[in-house]
């Protein structure tokens, strides 16, 4: 009495005194009436956290749902990536670089730069910085706009050749419908078969006209079908062309607000560099000619009749002109465009 009284102060809680299978020690759960049987418990879980169902529970997210983004498919209109919101801000003009072109002016000035002699190369060193400097970043917003438009060309060039592709097939499924007229004449509908001998003509003429309605549904449907992938097609080059423009347009506004912030830095150290140059009210032909120039494809991104996608330069339009071209007409070259 007292050996088995010690065996089951000894055993484990969930376990029998004799060793055997362990028993739950929550006790019996409750029974639905008349029937005995064991209610289903009202947790979704088991104590250790999977489903009754044996699936385990979904873990939580921290209250955002992740999605799964899927692209359109292949029936779907052709997707557009979104334009860059990536770079393109203008350098900060502070008060400390302000002062800094002031003092700079005012150096070269005092140093009679440029100089106004026969054979000197006109413009300064800072001014060719100036221009090197927005030189530089128009390259890079071009070749940013290269890599927005590279999907897109490619996109244009894909529904280009389906187009083509597409039209040619409703032409051939044109003229191949072509043979089929709508109804048949008298004779093709009167035409009787094997054991129609006796059928009505009304039930035979029914006959010859569903049979051959039959055959001339197919062409028609894909003939319709041919039309409206031509007519989807069509719609999504002009999204695609109408993307384009838009990202020319942007690019062009880009450069152009580079083009006045580097015009505005060098009025600011053109002012100076003239109140203390000696032959100052000389000088400004030989400054004007060093100015940086907007390259050809922001004009050519900016008319209305230009082809999206063709606005590439073929040479860099923005670099700065060589002293031994800008020399000869250093006293009939005007100020640069500014915005």
């Amino acid at each position: 009495m007292s050996g088995s009284a010690d065996a089951r102060r000894a055993a484990p809680p969930g376990t029998a005194p004799d060793g055997g299978a362990p028993r739950d020690t929550a006790g019996p759960g409750p029974t639905t009436p008349l029937t005995g049987i064991p209610a289903p418990s009202s947790s979704p879980e088991t104590s250790t956290g999977i489903p009754a169902g044996g699936i385990p529970a979904p873990r939580s997210s921290g209250g955002r749902s992740r999605r799964r983004r899927t692209g359109p498919g292949p029936d779907g209109p052709t997707p557009i990536p979104p334009v860059s919101g990536r770079g393109g801000g203008l350098p900060p003009y502070s008060l400390g670089r302000r002062l800094t072109d002031w003092r700079r002016g005012r150096a070269d000035g005092r140093a009679g730069l440029p100089g106004i002699e026969p054979g000197r190369p006109p413009g300064t060193p800072t001014l060719e910085e100036f221009a090197q400097d927005f030189l530089a970043r128009t390259h890079r917003e071009r070749l940013r706009l290269d890599v927005e438009l590279t999907p897109l060309l490619e996109a244009e060039a894909a529904l280009v050749v389906r187009i083509e592709e597409t039209e040619a097939a409703t032409v051939r499924s044109g003229e191949r419908l072509g043979g089929w007229p709508l109804l048949l004449d008298d004779g093709q509908l009167g035409l009787r078969r094997g054991g129609e001998s006796q059928t009505p003509d009304d039930v035979v003429r029914a006959r010859r006209a569903r049979e051959y309605e039959a055959l001339r549904r197919p062409m028609v449907e894909d003939l319709d079908r041919l039309r409206r992938a031509t007519a989807t097609a069509h719609e999504d080059l002009a999204r695609v062309r109408a993307a384009m423009r838009a990202r020319e347009v942007v690019g062009a506004t880009r450069v152009r607000r580079l083009h006045a912030q580097a015009m505005r830095r060098i009025s600011a150290y053109e002012r100076h560099l003239v109140r203390c140059h000696p032959a100052g009210d000389r000088v400004g032909p030989l400054l004007a000619a060093q100015h940086p120039r907007l390259p050809g494809w922001v004009f050519a991104a900016e008319e209305p009749g230009v082809v999206p996608g063709s606005t590439a330069p073929t040479r860099p339009s923005g670099s700065v002109p060589s002293p031994a071209s800008t020399a000869t007409r250093a006293g009939s070259a005007g100020p640069a465009e500014e915005d």
